[in-house]
């Protein structure tokens, strides 16, 4: 009998414990071995092994009480291909769900525009074919206030940043359109969507996020001066039986023009598609983007008409491992405002294989 009284005090003792769930360990290793041939720069041709967005964190959930729960992440970046710099930020943040009203998080979160992506990009993570190569729109916002709602009728869902402007030079100036106003939302970004089991919708905005890429032209080298962007994206997917085809539409420009070295205006298309037959998923994609830059204000200007098409293979080993293959070849059209122009190819091939834990 004292056994027994003995057992259930020390159950007892430990239900605290129990209550609170226990942070998840997660991330994935991505590896390819990867043959670029880029017919301007010699320095990128041939072959290299790449780390695709290789990656490990820490989430978890601590229930508050009836109605809130607690959430948080941690995710760190790691190199799996070469040793040194690692554990490089991506997202982390705090926040607070409540059953009925939705999600506030705090912290450095991926922008609900770039989360409106969808499946749109079979490339995703790739070092060199991640369509954050080629377009406007990939951000992670550091200094983010999100809100993320519940699916309302099961369908709808928002997804809201507002970003103070926190880090921005004290005026401004011909790149940043409000200097450093010391206000709330300086920035914002915001999707809103529709899903159900067979169709998904999406429209999303930036407005006055900064977007600080670099050499997004290659490979025509050139500078590129981190700018405050305005933009619009409209999504589409839409899934029959095993197939899934999706569409994307994007508008992009700087909210305050006349910089020099920025991007004056983007308009880009991909569609993209999927079709799963038991282990093996075979994936297509065409991207297409005109970007119109601002070299030297009052001199040399550029347009860039930007093609990518290519196709890839995933064989999935286990439910969290595959290998896989993508064939690629880009074209970059660079019209001058004299009237030159240059074309520039690149073919891409690619082998390698992911581990998700």
């Amino acid at each position: 009998m004292k056994r027994h009284l003995l057992t259930l005090a020390i159950a007892a003792s430990l239900l605290p414990l129990a209550a609170q769930a226990a942070p998840r360990v997660y991330g994935q290793l991505n590896l390819s071995i990867d043959y670029m041939d880029a017919s301007v720069t010699p320095t990128q041709d041939g072959w290299a092994l790449n780390s695709n967005s290789s990656r490990v964190g820490v989430k978890g959930a601590e229930k508050l009480n009836e109605e809130y729960t607690a959430v948080y992440k941690l995710e760190w970046a790691v190199n799996g291909d070469v040793g040194g710099a690692d554990l490089m930020a991506r997202e982390r943040y705090i926040g607070i769900k409540h059953y009925q009203w939705g999600t506030m998080r705090l912290g450095y979160i991926d922008a609900p525009f770039k989360n409106a992506e969808d499946e749109i990009d079979i490339f995703n993570d790739l070092a060199n074919l991640d369509m954050d190569k080629f377009i406007y729109g990939q951000n992670r916002l550091a200094n983010s206030i999100n809100y993320v709602s519940p699916k309302f009728l099961d369908v709808f869902g928002a997804n809201i940043t507002i970003q103070p402007g926190e880090g921005q030079t004290a005026t401004p100036s011909s790149t940043n359109a409000n200097g450093n106003e010391n206000h709330l939302a300086d920035a914002y970004s915001a999707a809103f969507s529709y899903e159900d089991d067979s169709l998904y919708l999406s429209y999303a905005m930036d407005k006055e996020v900064m977007d600080t890429r670099k050499a997004i032209l290659k490979p025509d080298p050139m500078a590129f001066t981190p700018t405050e962007m305005d933009a619009m994206r409209f999504n589409a997917r839409y899934k029959i039986g095993d197939m899934i085809i999706s569409g994307m539409y994007q508008m992009a420009e700087p909210t305050k023009k006349g910089g020099a070295d920025t991007i004056d205006q983007e308009d880009s298309f991909i569609i993209s598609g999927a079709y799963k037959m038991d282990m093996i998923t075979v994936r297509g994609e065409v991207l297409m983007s005109t970007q119109d830059m601002v070299m030297d204000v009052g001199s040399t200007n550029k347009s860039v008409d930007t093609t990518l098409i290519g196709v890839g293979v995933d064989y999935a080993m286990t439910e969290n491992t595959k290998v896989f293959g993508n064939v690629a070849m880009g074209k970059k059209e660079v019209t001058a405002a004299a009237g030159t122009a240059k074309d520039y190819d690149t073919s891409y091939l690619g082998f390698g294989t992911e581990v998700r834990f």
